[in-house]
């Protein structure tokens, strides 16, 4: 293969992560409001509340993106801790037409992003690339829309999200993976709900909903103690584009390991520029 056969190998690994676990929760977690809520709506403030106060998730990512002809797809997991904002996306199953692609993994630890994707070990032959997000550049994008996916499924962003709405309803009592929760729907204005976000996370979401329309569709599962356990979100501009994102969460308030990589294992870069984003 030649070298800008490679890099463009190694561009779509990258690509396709921008482009796109059973437990219950503490029962002994005292619920941010009392008394079962009276509206739709009033629940997801309940949510927004109690979200708030979470140590911890962990979660399983399905999502879906449509634009133009080209489909792809992945499943992940999510591990998440508050305490010092740490991620860990596992990304084992992809598919975007490219056979034999290995997955990625990503984990945020303060400042520090670290990347693995075995299709760039040719390049910096290690596993792991790290980099530092205050070093990033307004230029640099893709990073940038990488570290809005990991940071996506977090169930408070959803929740806060969601209570733009102005058609939220309920549709009544389920189980999700065998806890009882209570489902609603709606739809929300884009540019009403990024105001209920920090200017940080307005900019991320912009990044992962802007490209597919202005209007998107959700449904959200919410257990007794309203904690959000699903989420489903779809999101379209007309034929040619559209997200599809499910979100399962399996347990909150549990404490959960999240660890850098062995220093031996990982090559920092001061910033993307020179490999293949």
């Amino acid at each position: 293969m030649t070298m800008a056969g490679r890099c463009a190998a190694g561009a779509a690994a990258l690509a396709l992560v921008v482009s796109l676990a059973g437990c219950r929760a503490n029962a002994n977690k005292p619920s941010a409001a009392s008394g079962t809520p009276r509206t739709a709506a009033e629940a997801l403030d309940q949510a927004v509340k109690r979200l708030g106060s979470v140590t911890s998730y962990q979660a399983s990512v399905s999502l879906s993106t449509f634009v133009g002809k080209e489909r792809r797809r992945l499943a992940g997991e999510v591990t998440s801790r508050s305490k010092d904002q740490a991620l860990e996306y596992d990304v084992p199953f992809t598919n975007t037409g490219w056979e034999g692609d290995p997955g990625s993994s990503e984990i945020l630890l303060g400042d520090k992003l670290y990347i693995k994707n075995l299709k760039l070990l040719e390049f910096i032959h290690k596993p792991w690339i790290g980099l530092s997000l205050s070093a990033l550049k307004p230029a640099d994008t893709d990073v940038m829309a990488l570290v809005a996916q990991v940071r996506q499924p977090d169930p408070l962003l959803h929740a806060r999200m969601f209570t733009a709405s102005k058609d939220v309803h309920t549709v009544g009592r389920e189980k999700t993976a065998g806890t009882p929760t209570t489902r609603y729907q709606g739809t929300f204005a884009l540019s009403e709900a990024l105001t209920k976000l920090s200017p940080a996370e307005r900019t991320e979401a912009q990044l992962i909903y802007g490209p597919f329309g202005t209007t998107p569709y959700f449904e959200v599962w919410i257990d007794d103690q309203r904690l959000i356990r699903k989420i489903n979100l779809v999101n379209r501009r007309g034929t040619k584009r559209r997200l599809n994102t499910t979100v399962n969460y399996s347990t909150f308030d549990t404490p959960v390991t999240i660890t850098p990589p062995a220093p031996k294992d990982v090559k920092n870069l001061n910033h993307p520029k020179g490999i293949p984003v």
